[in-house]
């Protein structure tokens, strides 16, 4: 059963990353731009102080306008990869240009020495990104665990928030309910789930 829903989501993954990186760098702008509108002006990120948020990789949801836009008035954290432990450290940043360097995997990340590590009970909102999602806020990424065992760790008041494209949000995921997280809700460019 486990080794079956394995070979789905890797069949899923690859299919729906390839979808990805076949859209246009105008198409990945006006559709980001799209679903910052909207996740901004949602309660729960009006209301949020501290954000954990990710920069993305080709093909993901670009919100880092957002965060340049809202750079002072909110505390922002980016993931930080422990390769050892499979887990992700937070760190908040004060500079979109300055702060990062690129970890594992060519992700950019923040950089220790530059940015200040934040206690996971202080965030009040965790943006995840993922290959895909379900209707039901189940959760297909990228097949590292990363996000799965930190998001372990978020317990309510923080709210954990999934964004995507309308592409991205399907009927059903093949999931391993023991090892997979689910998020709170569902941003894309066009709906709230």
């Amino acid at each position: 059963m486990l080794l079956a829903v394995s070979e789905e989501k890797k069949e899923l993954r690859k299919k729906l990353l390839a979808k990805l990186l076949s859209l246009t760098g105008e198409e990945l702008k006006r559709r980001s731009q799209n679903v910052e509108q909207r996740l901004s002006s949602l309660p729960i990120y009006k209301s949020a102080k501290v954000v954990t948020v990710y920069y993305p990789l080709k093909g993901e949801v670009n919100i880092l306008g957002m965060v340049r836009r809202d750079l002072g008035l909110k505390r922002f954290c980016f993931p930080f990869m422990d390769l050892e432990t499979k887990d992700l450290e937070i760190y908040e940043i004060n500079n979109l240009e300055e702060d990062f360097s690129v970890g594992p995997f060519g992700v950019m990340q923040p950089d220790p020495k530059k940015t200040k590590k934040v206690d996971i009970k202080d965030i009040d909102m965790v943006i995840v990104p993922a290959v895909a999602f379900d209707r039901n806020c189940n959760r297909l990424g990228r097949g590292k665990g990363f996000y799965d065992h930190f998001l372990k760790k978020i317990n309510p008041p923080c709210k954990k928030v999934g964004i995507a494209f309308e592409s991205q949000i399907l009927d059903d995921l093949p999931i391993h309910p023991s090892m997979d997280e689910k998020v709170d809700v569902i941003v894309s460019e066009n709906f709230t789930v």
